[in-house]
């Protein structure tokens, strides 16, 4: 999945076909919940791209595969929280905002009382795109660390 496509469909989702009309609630809360899944997206696939590279033969597209879905949503959150201070501010604020974004999709798609406005939804859709542009803008090896940091979390003493 291109994280690029899950951000323009958030925004197609925040449309309405009638002018002067709001979009349906269940379509900000998946508008929502796909942000951040083009967040998770983003992550996965420079985990990936950072640990194995492109895909040259049988081989690497299976470690390239096993590398993108071995990303666990819980884990890489509880992950990439730790030791952000030996980011940049980049990664730091990807982390951050996939924390939050990711306890919003938790409300958009499993709290039936919690209502989303335009306004709202926008703006995570806003921060998400930020968030992986500026992700994306960073070394490749800072990228590679993280890429461990997401995957790999860290044994209690």
């Amino acid at each position: 999945m291109r994280w690029q496509d899950l951000i323009a469909t958030s925004r197609l989702l925040t449309t309405t076909l009638h002018p002067n009309t709001q979009p349906l609630q269940d379509s900000l809360r998946r508008a929502v919940s796909t942000a951040y899944y083009a967040m998770f997206h983003a992550l996965a696939s420079s985990n990936a791209d950072c640990l194995v590279d492109t895909p040259q033969d049988p081989l690497t597209e299976h470690a390239w595969s096993r590398v993108y879905r071995g990303l666990n949503h819980g884990a890489a959150r509880r992950n990439l929280l730790q030791d952000l201070g030996l980011f940049s501010p980049q990664i730091r604020q990807f982390a951050d905002v996939f924390s939050q974004l990711q306890e919003q999709r938790h409300l958009a798609d499993y709290d039936q009382n919690k209502t989303f406005s335009l306004d709202e939804t926008m703006a995570w859709i806003n921060f998400a795109e930020a968030a992986i542009e500026d992700f994306m803008q960073t070394s490749d090896d800072e990228r590679k660390m993280a890429a461990i940091q997401s995957l790999i979390g860290r044994r209690a003493n």
